[in-house]
C-alpha cells in the first residue's frame, strides 16, 4: 500500500519528462498505490502489470484505455477497448492483415519508403530527427497500408498530434484534442465512403468488407460506425507509437555508444536492439484497466469498478525482471516482455513497427554511424511518451 513518500501524477510535466526515478520509487515503497484523489490505483512492477494484461476477466478494457476518455465496449476505441468474446470476433478480421509472414511480405514496400527518405538526408548536416524521417516514415507505411492520398498524410499526424496532446495537470481532454478527435473521424468518413463505392485491396476495404460470426453464430459484418473507430484506430497506432520508438531509440543509442558501435560491426544485433528500445523507454507508458472483482495485492484491496494504470514503462525497468535495467544492452534476451502489452490486447502491428525501426537503424548504421543526438523537446501526451523534436548531427 502507499505510505505516503511515493508520488505519481500522469498529467504531470516533471513526471512525464523523466519518470524512471518515479517508477522506481512506485516499485520499492508503493508497489500498490492510490492516486491522491481517487481517481485510480497503480501498479509498477513487472510481475503484477505481466499478471494484469493477461486477466483480462478481472482486469476489464470494456471502459476504455484511458479513464479521462471513456469509452463503452469499443465505441470510441474500437478493439483496445472491447473484452472477449466481442473483442476476440472483431479482432480475427484484421489478425490475418497483420501476422509476421504477412508483414514480412511488405518489407520491400517499407524499406522504398525509409530508403526514400533517407535519400534526401547528407552527412554533415543537422536535422530534427521527428520531422525529417521518423514522424513521416510511419505516416507513409500505414498510409499506404490505407491507401491514404500522401498529400493527406501530414494533416492527419498533426490531428493526431493534437489529439493526444495534455495540459499539465488537467484531468481530462483539451478543446483542440476534442476538435481534432472530430476532424478525424470527418476525414475518415468520407474515406470509408469511397471505398464502399469503389473497394479496392487497402485495409479499409478489407475492414468495410469483412465478414465474421457474431454471437449468434451469424455472418455479418461491422456497422458503420464500428468501421469508422476501427479505421481510425488503424490510421492512428500505426504511426504514433512508431514514430515515438524510432525517436527514442535513436536518443537511448546516442547515449550508449558503445552499444550504438557494436550494432554498427554487427548489424545482426539490430532486432534484439529494437526490443531493447522498447523496454528501455517504452512508447506507451501505461494502459488503463477497469476491475471486475476486489482484488488482493501488497497488502491493500482494489475494489470491483475502480480504475488501474497499468505502467508500462515501470515494469520494463523493474531489476526483478530485468538485470541492470537502466543498462541498454543491445543483445538483451527476453523471457517475458510487455511493451507491447500482451496476450488478448497485445499490439496488432508489432511487427510492423519493428520492421520500420530496423531499417532506419540499418540505413543510420551504414549511412551515418557517427551521428549524435542533441536538443529534443517533448509534448505532454496521454499515453505515448517520445520526442516531438530530435536534433541530430549526421555524420
Amino acid at each position: 500500500m502507499h505510505d505516503g513518500s511515493a508520488f505519481y501524477d500522469p498529467y504531470s510535466r516533471e513526471v512525464f519528462d523523466d519518470p524512471y526515478p518515479v517508477y522506481k520509487s512506485l516499485r520499492d515503497e508503493a508497489p500498490l498505490y492510490r492516486d491522491p484523489s481517487a481517481r485510480w490505483w497503480v501498479l509498477s512492477r513487472f510481475d503484477d502489470v505481466w499478471s494484469a494484461v493477461r486477466d483480462y476477466a478481472t482486469f476489464s478494457s470494456r471502459l476504455g484505455p484511458d479513464p479521462a476518455n471513456l469509452d463503452d465496449n469499443g465505441r470510441k476505441y474500437s478493439i483496445i477497448s472491447m473484452d472477449p468474446p466481442r473483442h476476440d470476433r472483431v479482432r480475427s478480421i484484421l489478425n490475418r492483415s497483420f501476422t509476421p509472414d504477412r508483414v514480412a511480405a511488405q518489407e520491400r514496400q517499407v524499406r522504398e519508403i525509409v530508403e526514400g527518405y533517407f535519400d534526401r538526408l547528407e552527412p554533415g548536416t543537422r536535422v530534427d530527427a521527428m520531422t525529417a524521417f521518423a514522424g513521416p516514415i510511419p505516416s507513409d507505411v500505414i498510409g499506404a497500408l490505407l491507401d491514404l492520398p500522401a498529400a493527406d498524410r501530414p494533416y492527419l499526424r498533426e490531428l493526431w498530434d493534437l489529439y493526444l496532446a495534455r495540459e499539465e495537470g488537467v484531468f481530462g481532454l483539451p478543446r483542440a484534442a476534442i476538435d481534432a478527435s472530430r476532424k478525424i473521424s470527418e476525414y475518415i468518413s468520407g474515406i470509408i465512403e469511397e471505398r464502399r463505392a469503389r473497394p479496392g485491396s487497402d485495409l479499409i476495404s478489407t475492414v468495410l468488407h469483412a465478414e465474421y460470426r457474431d454471437e449468434h453464430g451469424e455472418v455479418t459484418r461491422l456497422d458503420d460506425h464500428d468501421v469508422l473507430m476501427f479505421c481510425n484506430l488503424l490510421s492512428a497506432a500505426g504511426s504514433e507509437t512508431t514514430q515515438k520508438l524510432i525517436g527514442n531509440a535513436l536518443a537511448a543509442l546516442s547515449e550508449h555508444r558503445d552499444e550504438w558501435r557494436r550494432i554498427v560491426a554487427d548489424p545482426s544485433l539490430i532486432p534484439t536492439a529494437v526490443d531493447e528500445a522498447l523496454r528501455y523507454d517504452t512508447p506507451s507508458h501505461y494502459i488503463a484497466r477497469t476491475t471486475t472483482r476486489d482484488v488482493a495485492l501488497h497488502g491493500g484491496v482494489i475494489p470491483a469498478g475502480d480504475w488501474v494504470l497499468l505502467l508500462l514503462g515501470a515494469a520494463n525497468r523493474d531489476d526483478r525482471e530485468y538485470p541492470d535495467p537502466d543498462a541498454f544492452r543491445a543483445d538483451r534476451e527476453f523471457d517475458r516482455s510487455v511493451f507491447f502489452g500482451w496476450g488478448r490486447h497485445v499490439c496488432l502491428g508489432q511487427w510492423l513497427a519493428r520492421l520500420e525501426t530496423q531499417i532506419v537503424l540499418e540505413m543510420m548504421a551504414t549511412r551515418f554511424p557517427d551521428f549524435e543526438a542533441g536538443e529534443r523537446t517533448r509534448i505532454l501526451t496521454s499515453t505515448v511518451r517520445g520526442f516531438d523534436r530530435l536534433e541530430l548531427e549526421l555524420r
